[in-house]
């Protein structure tokens, strides 16, 4: 019962806190128009973040909800965003939007953890987590983010009980020597 509620809460917060495959390949559509399926893949974002069969079955569904066609270039796979696309990629983009600050306050958050091994799939989900909302890596365990964390991760982390093997700390710009480092 209490493996089913974690799994539920990490599904609303990862769908609150990091674009699914589906949301990556509309943005990436959005910003590489008429790019070709191969190229589309290198795309950073993608590579980083989906493997090619993901990418494979979001293309898929996308075409299924009539968000986006395909056509042939000659020997190229080309796809484009549908009217019913471009308007889906503009909610996704609010809705991240919204979770980032206008202004930046001047602060890093440092997050250090040291998740013990037998943890190690909780320890992949925040690195997963970390990674797709835009935190910087500094070293294997410690990672910056210029931003107020989300509630979500604190929520999403205490619900899975890897809060207490996190330490976050919350710096100045100009307390940081080499700060430059982290943009």
């Amino acid at each position: 019962m209490v493996k089913k509620a974690n799994q539920r809460l990490k599904g609303l917060i990862l769908k609150q806190v990091k674009p699914s495959a589906s949301e990556l390949i509309l943005i990436a559509l959005k910003k590489m128009a008429n790019a070709p399926f191969d190229v589309l893949l290198k795309y950073s974002e993608i590579r980083n973040q989906l493997n090619q069969s993901s990418a494979r079955t979001a293309i898929h569904r996308l075409k299924k909800r009539a968000l986006i066609y395909g056509e042939c270039r000659g020997a190229k796979l080309v796809f484009m965003l549908t009217e019913d696309g471009e308007r889906e990629v503009e909610k996704v983009k609010s809705r991240f939007e919204k979770t980032k600050p206008k202004q930046w306050d001047g602060k890093w958050r440092i997050i250090i953890f040291d998740i013990p091994e037998k943890l190690r799939g909780k320890r992949d989900l925040l690195r997963r987590e970390l990674v797709g909302f835009g935190f910087k890596q500094l070293q294997e365990s410690v990672w910056a983010y210029p931003y107020p964390l989300p509630q979500e991760f604190r929520d999403l982390w205490q619900a899975t009980g890897i809060f207490k093997y996190c330490v976050i700390f919350e710096v100045d710009e100009d307390k940081i020597e080499n700060a430059g480092m982290l943009k």
